[in-house]
């Protein structure tokens, strides 16, 4: 009688065949290893944050003495914030005016200039900024200046009114010995009644343009170089239009009777003009006259 035979165990191919479908995957498939933040990257991150919030805060409070030092350089060294308080946003300060490198004449304009700078246009490249100067006017400035890729634009006028509205001020004329020759030696002396009406300044491509109107009316002026006084009342008119600017200067009374004519490009003045003595006038007039231009019978012309 046969005995029964145990079966020979199946081969792996055919007993992983009989396995449920999935049993060799998953016994396959390794463990998934949690997935570690670098957090060297989030610290970075933290600190780039931390230090533009306190650059920002640096800027937005920074002291006024910051625009001082660009106003100073812009100018040429010809304009000075002297005595800069508060932040550059709103603040305080004396306007000295110098005659550039090299001068060593200043002189303090009257009065303390307070100034308040808005940045809530700046996104769109506009900045407001307002001037209270009482000794000057007793209508705060509106300052208006637009930033473009090649072209900027700064208009004046007078605080919440329109652009055509004038802003009249007057200014002592000793602020022009500071700045140099010949102001400091001819030395006018009296007051510059002001009048500035829609007036704005353009570059555009790197070159000046002016549109509106600014009328100085000089009452009685006087000089150091003349013994008589005063020497006379004159008008300045500047006119912008387009590129040019016209220049227009006429006596109202005097000894000393000046005129002219002159064109500002955006670069250069040109001016000519003619001034004699008044009937009766021309010993007292003959030093001053020496120095504004040159003799032409009975009156000397003025070349700029």
């Amino acid at each position: 009688m046969a005995s029964a035979q145990t079966p020979a165990p199946a081969r792996d191919g055919r007993s992983a065949a009989k396995r449920p479908a999935g049993a060799s995957s998953r016994s396959r498939t390794a463990p998934r290893k949690p997935v570690r933040r670098k957090r060297g990257s989030s610290r970075r991150w933290l600190w780039l944050a931390a230090f533009l919030g306190v650059l920002w805060a640096l800027l937005w409070q920074a002291p006024a003495s910051w625009l001082s030092a660009a106003v100073w350089t812009a100018s040429g060294r010809r304009v000075l914030l002297a005595q800069a308080q508060g932040t550059w946003r709103d603040g305080s300060a004396l306007l000295v005016l110098e005659g550039g490198a090299g001068s060593r004449g200043a002189t303090v304009l009257p009065g303390t200039l307070h100034w308040t700078v808005s940045l809530g246009n700046l996104w769109r490249g506009r900045l407001l900024t307002r001037i209270d100067w009482p000794a000057v006017s007793a209508q705060p400035l509106q300052v208006d200046t637009r930033f473009g890729l090649s072209q900027t634009s700064v208009a004046l006028r007078p605080a919440g009114e329109g652009p055509e509205a004038p802003w009249p001020g007057a200014l002592p004329l000793t602020v022009l010995d500071g700045l140099g020759t010949p102001w400091n030696t001819v030395a006018l002396r009296g007051q510059a009644q002001f009048t500035l009406r829609g007036l704005h300044l353009e570059s555009v491509a790197g070159r000046m343009r002016l549109g509106g109107q600014a009328q100085i009316d000089l009452p009685d002026v006087a000089s150091r170089l003349s013994v008589v006084a005063p020497i006379g009342s004159y008008t300045l008119t500047i006119t912008g239009q387009g590129a040019d600017a016209q220049v227009d200067l006429r006596s109202d009374k005097g000894p000393l009777l000046l005129q002219g004519k002159g064109v500002w490009n955006g670069q250069a003045l040109q001016f000519l003009g003619t001034g004699r003595a008044a009937p009766g006038n021309e010993a007292a007039m003959a030093n001053l006259l020496s120095l504004l231009g040159r003799p032409e019978g009975d009156h000397i012309r003025i070349s700029i």
